[in-house]
């Protein structure tokens, strides 16, 4: 079984989970800081990745590092991923509990990749296009992409709307180079 496949069940445990107790909202807070620290930390991916480092002692330093910080419910759903040695997955765990709550929010997140720094104004502007166009309310992932030259790349789910400059250059090539075969 993938990892992915894994993943999505362990996530819709835990959201499931969530919901019996209701308290969606502060476990999808939990699963941010726990992402959060996981994605500031080096060392402490590679501690949760190392095949060497025991379960006990892995499982020590979640409940030292989150016990008091997040809902027992999500404690103890870490504790199940540490004891069923699947805390290497937990990144894939959160993509797909965050793939399933935006479902059930009606939310989208969507990628975009610019040359230049998007002002408030155009990330408005952006966000409003965005959102007439997915149907959703969108959370914008925008990362910043000299190699691109100008314009802007949009990932929408599997679609990729590419209007940089980049892929312009390269559509006129192949445009100049065909018809200068012909």
């Amino acid at each position: 079984m993938s990892d992915i496949t894994v993943a999505r069940r362990y996530a819709q445990a835990l959201n499931e989970q969530a919901a019996q107790a209701g308290i969606l909202e502060q476990v999808d807070a939990d699963i941010e800081l726990i992402s959060t620290a996981l994605d500031d930390s080096r060392e402490l991916r590679a501690f949760f990745g190392s095949p060497i480092i025991s379960r006990k002692k892995k499982g020590d330093v979640v409940r030292a590092l989150f016990e008091e910080r997040i809902q027992k419910v999500t404690m103890t759903f870490m504790g199940l991923l540490v004891d069923k040695r699947r805390e290497g997955i937990f990144p894939t765990v959160v993509a797909s509990y965050r793939e399933l709550r935006d479902a059930q929010l009606g939310k989208t997140t969507v990628s975009v990749r610019t040359a230049y720094e998007l002002s408030e104004e155009d990330r408005t502007a952006l966000m409003t296009e965005l959102t007439s166009l997915t149907g959703k309310q969108v959370r914008l992932d925008a990362k910043l992409d000299p190699s691109i030259m100008g314009g802007i790349v949009i990932r929408v789910g599997d679609t990729v709307y590419d209007g940089s400059i980049t892929n312009q250059l390269a559509t006129l090539r192949e445009r100049l180079q065909g018809g200068s075969h012909a």
